[in-house]
């Protein structure tokens, strides 16, 4: 057994794996601001704090349906609500999966369960799609926070709202995609 972290073989696959279950950890820490920013039901956010990611987007989905928000601040959450539940699914590809080489012996498959007994769906998955997850995370985490700020902190005497992200400008090393 080594104790030397240095010696040990670095792994870019499983790396990004790493990277990934983070971000989608994160996101929900996201989803759990935004719930607070929107909502002033302290139980809500009370049962929010150990739900998964998709039931922390319905919470939200229903402050906004529930609450009190300008129609431009509900627009912009739901966009990101709807960013979010695909980051999701694509994250849980990715981590409920069980990894194999590729058939044709390069890359690596993904193996998803299709239901009890119907076998699995198998997708390809690379490193660089990986990062890519983690990036758009990044960047919809900071979309939430000022879709949340600017729905109810930003209106407030002597606040502003955090304007929009111009172009450039990055997230956490991020250059987000138009």
């Amino acid at each position: 057994m080594t104790t030397d972290a240095t010696s040990r073989e670095r792994n870019p696959f499983l790396e990004a794996v790493g990277r990934v279950t983070l971000a989608g950890a994160e996101l929900d820490i996201s989803l759990k601001g935004l719930l607070g920013a929107i909502v002033l039901e302290p139980t809500l956010i009370m049962y929010a704090n150990s739900q998964n990611t998709s039931k922390l987007i319905e919470f939200c989905k229903l402050a906004l349906k529930v609450g009190h928000l300008a129609d431009e601040d509900v627009a912009e959450i739901s966009g990101c609500l709807g960013r979010a539940e695909k980051c999701r699914d694509r994250r849980n590809t990715i981590v409920h999966a069980i990894y194999a080489l590729a058939e044709s012996g390069n890359g690596v498959e993904a193996m998803n369960p299709m239901g009890k007994k119907l076998g699995y769906r198998v997708s390809s998955i690379s490193v660089e799609q990986m990062e890519a997850l983690t990036d758009e995370v990044a960047v919809l985490r900071d979309d939430m926070f000022r879709a949340g700020w600017n729905a109810r902190a930003g209106k407030m005497p002597g606040m502003r709202p955090i304007p929009p992200r111009t172009s450039g400008q990055t997230v956490n090393g991020v250059t987000p995609k138009k």
